[in-house]
C-alpha cells in the first residue's frame, strides 16, 4: 500500500510538471522547450528518498511521462522526448546506485558533484537518444541536441540546491513553512512578476539576486530551490510571451530562448554557489556548536571549568563549566575578583599570590585549594600556564579548575581501606601472608604472621628476598634437577587453575625447616598476566603431627573395637541410611548369631526388639544428638536365626564429628543368664513351691490390680479349706500329704474359668480370684463345681484318699480392698465349717437385707 501511494504521488507530480513544461514553459512561436523541470526534480526526489522507495518512484515517473504524450498527439518527437525523459531518470538512478552507497551519503559537496555528474551523464545520454529517435526531423540534429540539452541542463541546475537538502531538516513534510520564508517567497515572486510579467524594459533582472540569495543564505537549500523554481517559471512564461527585460533581446525567437536559458542558468549557478556557501557556514556553525556542547558536557562530567585572562585581570573569559563550578550564574560577567571571592578565606591570599606570580613570570603552575559554593567547601586543583609573546612578556594565562572533592574522598577511603587491610593482615598471626612481584621476583609484602613463622622482619624481606629464599635448599635442588624453579611452578599452576595450593618444605631464619601449605592467588595486570602473587603459608607441623596421632588413635580404636568381649556396632544416622549398621565386631556377631556380611547395612531394629515404643526411642536418639543426655541404656531381646531368644544390655552413645554425619555406638552385653535368674527368683517369690500356684503375696497384688481397674467388672473371692487333710497327713505321712495337695491344686485349676486365678495361701488353704463375675449365683456355681471335683477319691502313689472342702464366697463391694475381700471370704468359709463342712457359704455382706445366710 505504501509503494502504491509513492508511485501515485510521483506520477501526479511528474504529470503536472511535464504538462507545464509542454504548455506554459514552451515558446509559443517556435514550440521550443525552454526548461525541463523533471531533469532536476528527478535527482532531487531520488536523493530525498531511501533506496527502497526508488522502484515505485521510477514507476510513477515512467507512467506519468508516457501518459502525457497522447495529450499533444502521438508524434515521433513527442515519443522521443518521453523515451529520453524515462531513460534519463532511470539511468540517473542506476548511476547513483553504482557510484554512491546509501549509507555513505552525507550531503557534502563531493556528494553534490557526484549527483550532478550522474545526472549530466544521464541527461546527455537522454539527449543523444532523443536525437537518434527523431532523425530525420525538420530541424538539424545538432540544433535538436543543443536545445534538448540546454532545457534539461537548466532544469537540473534550477533544482540543484535541493540536492543539498536533508530529509530530516529541510523536507517540507518535516518542517513547517515559517513566516520568514513566506515573506521571502512573496517578495521574490513579486519582483519576478514586475520584471517578467510587465512590458517594462528598463529594470535589470539582476535585482532578483538579492531575495534569492536571502533564501539561499537563511532558509535552507530546499526552500531556496522552491523559490528559485517559481521565479524561473515566471521568467520563462513572461519572456516566451514577449514581456520583461529578456524579451527585449534583438534576435530570432530561438536566440531569445537561448539567451534566456543562459541568463537563468547563470542565476541558478549563482544561487547554487550561495547555497553551498551557506551550507558551509551552517555546518561550521553546527560543528562549533557541537564542539562547544561537547566541551561543556566534558567539563560537566569531569567537573572542570576553564578560564583565561590577561595579566592585570583584563579580558577574563570563563567557560560554562567554570560558572557551574564557582556557582555563579552565566549572566554575571567573569572576573578575577569574582574568582577570588569564591575561594576559601584561608586559601585566598596564597592563590592570589600564585596568580600574580604566573602573570608576571610566566611558566606553569599546579595548585590545590578550596572554594566555597552555596555553603559547601570543595577541594579543587588548578593547572595554569602562561602564553608569552615577543621578549618573554606574558600575554595571556590559561587555566583549568577541577573539582577533586570526590577524588580526594575516594583516595582517602582507599588509603583507609589499605590501612585496614594491612592491619587485618598483620593481625593474622597464625598464617604467613606474603605478596610477591612476579616480574621482579621480589617480596613486596610480609605480614606479622610471616615474621613469626620465618623469623625474618618485614624490613629484612621486603624488596630483598625472592621466593626461593624461604624454601628448603634440598627441595630447590630437586626442582633444579627437573629444570624448573618455584616461581615457574607457581606461575604455571596459577595460569592453569587461577589459584593453586601445594605442600612445600620451608626454611626459617635459624635454619630449621618445616612442612607448610602454600596457597597462591594471582592479581592480573592490564595485559592479563599476573601483576602480583598473594601467597598464604600455613605451618603443617602441628597438622601432620595431629594426623599421625589420629591415625594411631584410629588403629587403637580398631583393635579395641575388634577385640572387645562385648558386642559393638556402629549405626549410621546419615540421610538415607538412618538406623543401618555400618560396622560390627566379632562379639556382636556371636551374640546375634549372624555373620558380619549379613549384618552390614541392615537396620538394627531387625535384631534388637525394642521393649519401648517407637516414639520414646526417637526421643532418646534426638536427646543424644542434641547433647541433652550422654548415653541410653536399655535391655533388648535378641532373636537369633535359630529362634533362640537372648537378652542384651544395650548402651547407646552418639558421636557427632565435625563436618560429618553423626552416628551411634552400640555396646551389647549378653545378660541372658542374669535375666533368667531374675525371672526364676521372681517366680519363686510369688508362687507356691509345692503346687506352683501363685502365693498369698501375688494373690493380694492381683486382687488390688483387679479392684483398681474399672474395666474388670464385679469381682468374687473364694476361700477354700480342705476337710480331712490332717488325717491323711498324719496316717500316710507328709509325702502323701504333699502329693494330695498337688492333685487338689490341679483339680481346682481345672474346674475354674480361664480368667480365674487359683492361689495356695498355705497349709491346706486355697483362694480363687474370679474377675468379671456377673452375679452371686455364678460365683456360687464355681464354688460348687470345685466341691464336686474334690469330693472324688484321690489316687496317691502309695494309697487312696478322700478329702472334702469348705468354701466361703464374697463379692467385692464399693471401697473394698484386697485384704477386706479375702477376709470376708475367709469368714464365710468358717461359717461353712461350723455348719457341718462340705458346703459353700456366701458372705453375709452380700445377702439381701433381712435375708437368711446362703449355704448350700
Amino acid at each position: 500500500m505504501r509503494s502504491a501511494r509513492i508511485a501515485l504521488l510521483a506520477a501526479l507530480v511528474t504529470f503536472v510538471l511535464d504538462l507545464a513544461a509542454l504548455t506554459v514553459l514552451t515558446h509559443p512561436a517556435t514550440g521550443e522547450l525552454t526548461i525541463w523541470p523533471m531533469a532536476g526534480v528527478g535527482p532531487v526526489a531520488l536523493m530525498l528518498c531511501p533506496r527502497w522507495r526508488w522502484p515505485p518512484l521510477l514507476a510513477g515517473f515512467t507512467v506519468a511521462t508516457v501518459a502525457v504524450v497522447p495529450l499533444f498527439g502521438i508524434t515521433v518527437e513527442g515519443a522521443g522526448s518521453a523515451l529520453a525523459g524515462i531513460c534519463e531518470i532511470v539511468l540517473t538512478a542506476l548511476l547513483l546506485t553504482r557510484f554512491m552507497a546509501e549509507q555513505k551519503i552525507r550531503r557534502t559537496f563531493r556528494d553534490l558533484g557526484r549527483v550532478l555528474l550522474c545526472a549530466l551523464a544521464a541527461g546527455l545520454t537522454g539527449s543523444a537518444l532523443f536525437v537518434l529517435f527523431t532523425v530525420p526531423a525538420a530541424r538539424p540534429p545538432a540544433e535538436l541536441l543543443i536545445d534538448h540539452t540546454a532545457s534539461h541542463l537548466l532544469g537540473l541546475f534550477v533544482f540543484a540546491p535541493g540536492l543539498l537538502a536533508r530529509p530530516d531538516r529541510d523536507g517540507p513534510l518535516r518542517r513547517r513553512v515559517n513566516l520568514e520564508w513566506a515573506g521571502q517567497l512573496a517578495l521574490t515572486l513579486g519582483i519576478a512578476a514586475l520584471l517578467f510579467l510587465t512590458p517594462q524594459r528598463l529594470q535589470s533582472s539582476s535585482i532578483l539576486v538579492l531575495p534569492l540569495f536571502w533564501g539561499a543564505i537563511r532558509l535552507g537549500p530546499f526552500r531556496a530551490m522552491i523559490t528559485q523554481a517559481a521565479t524561473v517559471a515566471i521568467a520563462v512564461v513572461g519572456t516566451n510571451h514577449g514581456l520583461g527585460r529578456l524579451a527585449a533581446f534583438n534576435g530570432t525567437p530561438h536566440e531569445v530562448v537561448f539567451a534566456m536559458q543562459l541568463a537563468l542558468l547563470n542565476l541558478a549557478l549563482a544561487t547554487l554557489v550561495v547555497t553551498m556557501v551557506a551550507q558551509v557556514r551552517d555546518r561550521v556553525a553546527a560543528l562549533m556548536h557541537d564542539r562547544t556542547r561537547d566541551l561543556a558536557m566534558a567539563e560537566q562530567l569531569a567537573r572542570i571549568g576553564s578560564t583565561r585572562w590577561e595579566p592585570g585581570g583584563g579580558d577574563v573569559v570563563w567557560s560554562e563549566g567554570m560558572h557551574t563550578l564557582l556557582g555563579t550564574p552565566a549572566r554575571d560577567g567573569p572576573s578575577l575578583a569574582a574568582m577570588l571571592a569564591a575561594l576559601h578565606p584561608d586559601d585566598r591570599e596564597r592563590v592570589h599570590r600564585d596568580l600574580a606570580t604566573i602573570g608576571r613570570d610566566g611558566g606553569s603552575r599546579t595548585s590545590e585549594y578550596r572554594i566555597v559554593r552555596d555553603g559547601e567547601v570543595l577541594d579543587v586543583i588548578s593547572y595554569a600556564t602562561a602564553e608569552t609573546g615577543p621578549g618573554g612578556r606574558v600575554r595571556r594565562v590559561f587555566a583549568t579548575v577541577q573539582d577533586i572533592t570526590e577524588a580526594k574522598a575516594a583516595a582517602e577511603e582507599i588509603r583507609r581501606s589499605h590501612d585496614q587491610v594491612s592491619a587485618v593482615l598483620d593481625a593474622v598471626t597464625g598464617a604467613a601472608i606474603i605478596g610477591v612481584d612476579p616480574r621482579a621476583n621480589l617480596i613486596q609484602f610480609f605480614n606479622r604472621g610471616a615474621e613469626n613463622l620465618f623469623g625474618y622482619t618485614a624490613g629484612e624481606a621486603v624488596g630483598v628476598f625472592g621466593v626461593d629464599a624461604l624454601h628448603d635448599p634440598d627441595e630447590l635442588a630437586r626442582l633444579a634437577e627437573q629444570g624448573v624453579t618455584v616461581k615457574d611452578e607457581v606461575l604455571r599452576s596459577v595460569a592453569s587453575h587461577g589459584m593453586v595450593g601445594r605442600q612445600w618444605v620451608f626454611r626459617r631464619k635459624n635454619g630449621t625447616t618445616f612442612p607448610g601449605q602454600l596457597t597462591v592467588s594471582a592479581q592480573p595486570g592490564p595485559d592479563g598476566r599476573p601483576a602480583a602473587l598473594i601467597g598464604v603459608v600455613t605451618d603443617l607441623s602441628t597438622v601432620l603431627r595431629a594426623q599421625a596421632d589420629l591415625a594411631e588413635s584410629q588403629d587403637r580404636f580398631r583393635l579395641a573395637f575388634d577385640g572387645a568381649p562385648v558386642g559393638m556396632a556402629m549405626v549410621s544416622l546419615a540421610p538415607g541410611a538412618v538406623g543401618r549398621i555400618s560396622q560390627v565386631n566379632a562379639a556382636f556377631c556371636l551374640i546375634t548369631g549372624h555373620a558380619e556380611a549379613d549384618l552390614l547395612d541392615r537396620p538394627i531394629q531387625d535384631l534388637l526388639n525394642d521393649t519401648e515404643d517407637v516414639e520414646s526411642s526417637q526421643r532418646n536418639v534426638a536427646d543424644l544428638l542434641a547433647g541433652r543426655i550422654e548415653v541410653i541404656v536399655t535391655e533388648r531381646r535378641i532373636r537369633r536365626p535359630d529362634d533362640q531368644l537372648r537378652w542384651g544390655r544395650v548402651s547407646t552413645s552418639a558421636v557427632r564429628p565435625p563436618n560429618r554425619d553423626p552416628y551411634l555406638i552400640c555396646l551389647v552385653e549378653d545378660i541372658t543368664a542374669r535375666i533368667e535368674l531374675t525371672d526364676r527368683l521372681h517366680h519363686d517369690a510369688t508362687h507356691d513351691s509345692l503346687t506352683g500356684l501363685p502365693n498369698r503375696l501375688l494373690l493380694h497384688r492381683q486382687l488390688e490390680q483387679a479392684l483398681a481397674d474399672p474395666r474388670t467388672g464385679r469381682i468374687a473371692a473364694l476361700y477354700l479349706d480342705l476337710d480331712g487333710f490332717k488325717a491323711v497327713n498324719d496316717t500316710q505321712g507328709h509325702g502323701a500329704g504333699d502329693e494330695l495337695l498337688i492333685q487338689v491344686a490341679d483339680r481346682i485349676a481345672a474346674s475354674v474359668r480361664a480368667t480365674d486365678v487359683v492361689a495356695r495361701l498355705g497349709g491346706d488353704e486355697f483362694a480363687i480370684l474370679c474377675p468379671g463375675v456377673p452375679d452371686v449365683e455364678t460365683a456360687m456355681r464355681i464354688g460348687h463345681s470345685i466341691l464336686a471335683v474334690l469330693s472324688q477319691e484321690f489316687d496317691l502313689s502309695q494309697a487312696r484318699a478322700r478329702v472334702g472342702a469348705s468354701i466361703g464366697v464374697a463379692m467385692a463391694v464399693d471401697g473394698d480392698t484386697g485384704a477386706n475381700l479375702l477376709h470376708a471370704a475367709d469368714q464365710a468359709m468358717y461359717s461353712a465349717k461350723r455348719a457341718g463342712k462340705g458346703a459353700v457359704s456366701l458372705s453375709p455382706r452380700n445377702l439381701p437385707a433381712g435375708g437368711a445366710r446362703a449355704r448350700r
